[in-house]
């Protein structure tokens, strides 16, 4: 499937002066990046092809461990279901995405091309546009970005979709940043075997739920049982693999300490396809919440309500 490269266009804009527009999302930007935590800088960035590109939806794409696929390792915006995009795309295949990472440049596809292609029949609606561009970091990545303006990307969206993508370095793999694999599991690191249930912990996860490192058997279930029990539905939907597809997940829960309230915590991970004999895994770390931005997503907001209503009184 061929599609139109741009490769020039944003390497143009760039040099150009900068529009009203692009101005706020560079500033924007500068912001997000002096961020806590390269999670929430990551999706910070996502977010603004949300308010600056007209963005519908925004999704990025790295090598998987095997790199003949590419992962959704993050994305922002409405439920990418809509649109029909994947949790991966092969490497080598014909999609947008794969296109675009061969090659490296810019892809922009309007209503009607991405009509009469071959992956216009795994999406249940039409008529958006899409732009994938290629990213920073090792062994690159793509940013697939989807919009349902009639006119789809105009030259200021495109100015700031570059700027965007320029901003966005993608995650090192997880065996770089602290995983058995590494020989090295970092404080606030965790893996999960989605077979077997067995989880490697950091010990400043163990602190944070009141346990010494001697004192935790490797279960996942020993974790579970000190969560706050109103708040299991939504962790479980995290740890077990039939609710789980591969890409990038956030929660906060609450974990019961010896004395005073339950503590929240925040938990990021992301699941890992198995492959050559592994199983699948999820990776991820967890802090303290308190000890994060003080905003808290609207996610979370929803979780804290249900927790509180679950636990309160007659309401007069």
């Amino acid at each position: 499937m061929s599609h139109k490269r741009c490769n020039g266009d944003v390497v143009e804009e760039g040099t150009a002066e900068r529009g009203p527009r692009a101005l706020r999302a560079e500033g924007a930007l500068k912001a997000i990046a002096a961020a806590q935590g390269p999670e929430e800088r990551l999706r910070g960035i996502l977010e603004q092809t949300l308010v600056f590109a007209g963005a519908s939806l925004a999704a990025l794409y790295t090598p998987g461990d095997d790199r003949d696929l590419l992962c959704l390792v993050a994305s922002a915006g409405v439920p990418r279901t809509l649109y029909g995009v994947r949790d991966s795309y092969p490497a080598e295949g014909g999609s947008p995405v794969a296109d675009a990472h061969r090659a490296g440049g810019t892809v922009w596809i309007g209503p009607e091309e991405f009509a009469g292609s071959a992956e216009s029949r795994h999406v249940p609606s039409s008529g958006f546009s899409l732009a994938v561009l290629p990213v920073r970091g090792d062994g690159g990545g793509c940013l697939l970005v989807l919009t349902e303006r009639p006119g789809g990307f105009d030259a200021d969206d495109r100015e700031c979709l570059g700027l965007i993508a320029e901003a966005v370095t993608c995650p090192a793999p997880a065996e770089a940043v602290g995983t058995p694999e590494s020989g090295v599991l970092q404080p606030d690191a965790f893996t999960l075997a989605m077979d077997t249930g067995r989880a490697e912990v950091g010990d400043g996860i163990l602190r944070l739920f009141g346990l010494a490192p001697g004192e935790f058997d490797g279960k996942v279930e020993t974790l579970l049982g000190l969560t706050v029990p109103e708040d299991l539905p939504s962790l479980m939907s995290v740890t077990e693999s039939d609710h789980m597809t591969i890409g990038e997940r956030e929660l906060e829960f609450r974990v019961l300490q010896p004395t005073g309230p339950p503590k929240w915590l925040r938990l990021s991970g992301r699941l890992l396809p198995g492959g050559d004999g592994r199983p699948a895994r999820l990776v991820g770390t967890v802090a303290d919440a308190s000890t994060l931005r003080p905003d808290v997503t609207d996610v979370a907001r929803v979780q804290r309500l249900a927790a509180a209503l679950a636990t309160a009184g007659t309401v007069r």
